[in-house]
């Protein structure tokens, strides 16, 4: 029973479905302050938002995945522009977990399991559960949840955020007792208050839907997938009040009601495979068995029992490469390349095979195509950066990844793969810089003060150079006082 009490903190972080333990250990995040004195503004949800990532990071919990993470924000972007936007930009992320779960934090993340991509069988469906999470962020709801547990001390209602995000992405177990306690008080509150977000986010989300060209019946039909996942003795046996989320066959029915809602939007085509490869994609990420999963890939291709042949046999591609089987796995990317030649999934794997193989030569010679078809694409970019580094050319890795600096400002892996290729290239000022905006964008405040301080004890600044890590020093060293954490106020630039 205490454990269907776990869904009364993840309401806090205002998740799909309640279906993950809660993480063991205690986690401690900066004081951001009484909400019931002070106002939660934008300066405190960055913080906050940017700690539970974290957390999350520290946990191996993010899928850090450059395609899968593309494609995710490529949907949520496409629905962000009709929902009213404060200032934060959003950022989508993969969590890798198999549970069927999604959850919105401070700061505009929003995270998906991979468990959530693999149970859906449209994408939009997946469109319907993205909608639903970027209403609650514009509806503010994760801003009142934090402003409505006033009666909770800081600390413990910052706690439970962080171990809700965390038991969201399956990254602990056991150790309710606790938190049950501590929430026993205002329970009742909590889900009433809770349930009125997840209705208002359903309501919102598929008008959403519609606006961005998406079938607003995906939400509805996921909804009825629950209901069927969750069907079953034990869940039955919990009362409707306990449960945070309404149940799934309330919410298809809420749902089907409104589907009288405005026409879905006109859009230009939507790619529909790059759903099926982004499904593929995560199957095999987050195989356990890598051998086990190719000996079912081979027997459902021999026996045609499949939805889609091209993304099974991507699966069956992207799995040879991961058991170290080149020369079968170029064999298979070839046969795709000769239907699909214009596909940047297939033209990218082919260059990461050849690489694998040690052939240099065509693994640039597979880049540079796919750069005349996509010369301004985020993902091609990572993966040719991050190869030209590995093989020795970082200035030229560094001009490729320029440009996506200043259009990813949020993208940590991009700083990070950009400061490699910095260093190699013995630019040390932009290494610093970079690596100072990567620990920032990942709570690490003073690990970012530490690189620009470095920085800026390097020889050989341009006047341009020393202004740029001042300023972004200054605005660290701000933050770091402002959360009471150890740096020193004397060495203030």
């Amino acid at each position: 029973m205490s454990h269907r009490l776990l869904p009364l903190i993840l309401s806090l972080i205002l998740g799909l479905t309640p279906s993950a333990p809660l993480v063991a250990q205690s986690i401690l995040l900066p004081d951001i302050g009484d909400p019931s004195s002070v106002y939660f503004g934008a300066d405190d949800e960055q913080k906050l938002g940017l700690e539970i990532m974290r957390k999350l990071r520290d946990r191996d919990a993010v899928l850090d995945d450059v395609q899968l993470t593309q494609y995710l924000n490529s949907i949520g972007q496409s629905i962000v522009v009709y929902a009213d936007q404060n200032s934060a930009p959003y950022t989508f992320f993969m969590v890798r977990d198999a549970s069927i779960n999604a959850f919105a934090l401070p700061h505009n993340f929003i995270g998906i399991n991979a468990g959530l991509l693999l149970a859906t069988q449209r994408e939009d469906e997946l469109a319907g559960v993205i909608a639903h999470e970027i209403a609650h962020v514009s509806q503010r709801h994760i801003v009142r949840a934090i402003a409505d547990m006033k009666r909770l001390s800081l600390p413990m209602a910052a706690a439970m955020l962080a171990g809700a995000a965390l038991a969201a992405s399956g990254s602990g177990a056991v150790g309710q007792a606790a938190v049950v306690g501590s929430m026993a008080a205002s329970a009742q509150h909590q889900i009433s208050f809770t349930r009125a977000n997840e209705q208002e986010a359903d309501r919102i989300g598929m008008q959403l839907l519609a606006k961005a060209g998406f079938d607003p019946k995906g939400m509805t039909n996921f909804f009825a997938k629950l209901e069927h996942l969750s069907s079953g003795e034990a869940r039955n046996q919990i009362p409707e009040m306990l449960l945070t989320h309404p149940r799934p066959e309330s919410r298809a029915a809420d749902t089907q009601d409104r589907i009288p809602i405005p026409l879905v939007r006109q859009t230009g085509p939507r790619d529909r495979q790059a759903y099926e490869l982004a499904k593929a994609r995560t199957r095999v990420l987050v195989t356990e068995d890598t051998h086990s999963l190719i000996r079912e890939l081979e027997i459902r291709l021999n026996r045609g029992d499949f939805v889609d042949e091209t993304a099974e046999r991507y699966a069956y591609v992207l799995a040879l490469r991961q058991a170290g089987r080149y020369d079968d796995a170029q064999q298979q990317v070839t046969r795709l390349l000769r239907t699909n030649p214009d596909r940047l999934a297939f033209q990218i794997e082919a260059a990461e095979i050849a690489l694998a193989k040690g052939d240099r030569a065509r693994a640039w010679r597979l880049f540079e195509d796919a750069g005349r078809l996509y010369p301004d694409d985020f993902t091609l970019a990572m993966h040719y950066g991050s190869a030209l580094t590995a093989q020795g050319d970082p200035k030229r890795a560094m001009q490729l990844l320029q440009p996506h600096l200043h259009r990813y400002p949020n993208n940590p892996r991009l700083y990070a793969t950009y400061a490699q290729a910095a260093q190699r290239a013995g630019d040390r000022a932009a290494t610093y810089a970079t690596m100072a905006e990567y620990y920032y964008l990942n709570g690490e405040l003073l690990a970012a003060v530490d690189q620009l301080e470095a920085g800026l004890r390097n020889p050989g600044l341009s006047p341009n150079q020393e202004a740029q890590l001042r300023a972004r020093l200054k605005k660290f060293r701000a933050e770091a006082l402002a959360q009471d954490l150890p740096v020193s106020k004397s060495t203030m630039p």
